[in-house]
């Protein structure tokens, strides 16, 4: 039977004092250190940061044998695993060194913290949760909430006196299974080591950092250290067998938060139609198609419609075979056959496509500034298509 006494005094200590509250109270009833972790096995308790520490140094791997199961005893280690489920959510305290005929006496201890274990981390799992999905209507869904407003809700973790940049990393993998969570939870941990608090949204297969980067008396152009993201890449890449690619929006002013988030946006998505994969962009290097993205959204699509829009009318009217078999054409460097093949039409079919986009275009195919237009048009059409941004309207904020 749990002492209520006990249970009542842990709860009101965590409230007051967090987590270390609960960590010397079972400590001091066992004699051996305790470790309290999320789901991922990132440890809460100790907090300390040394930053000499590697990232993996705060993280514990949580044995797949608990899964489905209260506790788990290594006979090994004497590592003791008491799991606390948490709204859909798990914590664990490890408690570590204990023999085996102190294993019942450990799990009366441990079994005191669940209520106050259970506090923390829904408290914790519900103030991230309301940001996160605030944070994500407003970037994703163009939400008409107020930036301010959000910040006011973040217990400082987003400051109007700072500016920030946003950038967006991807792979596939996460569609398949993979552990979006820790893979979050790691990179969190990395730029903490480098003194970023970084504040993340997950939304469908992307994980999304906002990053603090200067303080309104400092020099809003002040630099990043872009050489450190590309080493956060090649961390996770290696400690998950992922392969990652990677936008980086430009630095701005909290409230023009949407401006570098639509940036990074733009440099994780057109690269990959260029046919890359596997890197790292920064929007500002972004070569021809920096200054194209940096007008407004509402002249970024006249331009298209301007070069496409006859094109893009008459698939709308037919069979919608002209647009793709442009873009085909000159992905492929206008090589007919490899086209037609790519296609499965007869190489006939695809001249008389030709001559039709050069008959509604009015353009030559043969010209050299006639196919580089199409090609630099496509790739920005493409590009604000991939983000949902052909049918959206400039919203306060969102766009320069």
């Amino acid at each position: 039977m749990v002492a209520l006494n006990s249970v009542y005094y842990l709860v009101d200590g965590v409230l007051d004092e967090g987590l270390s509250f609960i960590a010397k109270y079972v400590e001091n009833k066992l004699q051996h250190s305790i470790i309290i972790t999320d789901q991922e096995g990132h440890m809460h308790y100790p907090s300390e940061v040394s930053y000499s520490r590697t990232v993996d140094d705060v993280f514990i791997t949580i044995p797949s044998q608990i899964a489905g199961r209260d506790y788990y005893y290594q006979p090994g280690s004497g590592y003791l695993y008491y799991r606390v489920r948490c709204n859909g959510h798990s914590a664990y305290v490890i408690a570590q060194g204990i023999p085996v005929e102190q294993i019942s006496q450990a799990m009366s201890v441990l079994i005191e913290t669940r209520l106050a274990i259970k506090c923390y981390f829904t408290k914790l799992h519900k103030g991230n949760e309301h940001l996160e999905k605030e944070l994500a209507d407003y970037l994703f869904n163009n939400s008409n909430a107020s930036i301010s407003d959000i910040a006011k809700q973040s217990e400082n973790r987003l400051e109007m006196g700072r500016s920030y940049f946003v950038t967006l990393v991807e792979t596939e993998e996460f569609s398949a299974g993979s552990n979006v969570q820790l893979v979050r939870s790691y990179l969190c941990e990395c730029l903490k080591n480098d003194k970023f608090d970084a504040v993340p949204v997950t939304w469908s297969n992307s994980l999304t950092m906002i990053i603090p980067v200067c303080n309104s008396a400092d020099r809003l152009d002040e630099q990043p250290n872009w050489p450190a993201f590309e080493r956060y890449q090649e961390i996770l890449e290696k400690r998950f067998n992922l392969s990652l690619s990677q936008g980086i929006g430009q630095v701005y002013p909290l409230n023009e938060l949407r401006k570098s988030f639509y940036e990074a946006r733009v440099a994780l998505t057109l690269p990959r139609l260029l046919g890359r994969n596997h890197y790292v962009q920064k929007y500002s290097e972004l070569g021809l198609y920096y200054p194209i993205f940096r007008q407004s959204l509402k002249d970024i699509k006249r331009f298209c419609w301007r070069v496409l829009g006859k094109v893009i009318e008459y698939d709308e009217k037919t069979d919608g075979e002209l647009m793709p078999t442009l873009r085909k054409l000159l992905d492929s460097n206008v090589n007919m056959r490899s086209t037609a093949d790519s296609l499965y039409i007869h190489v006939n079919t695809l001249y008389y496509r030709v001559n039709k986009i050069e008959e509604l275009l009015g353009i030559d195919f043969s010209s050299m500034d006639s196919r580089v237009n199409l090609f630099i048009a496509i790739k920005v059409w493409d590009t604000l298509n991939a983000n949902g941004l052909v049918g959206q309207k400039t919203s306060r904020g969102a766009l320069a």
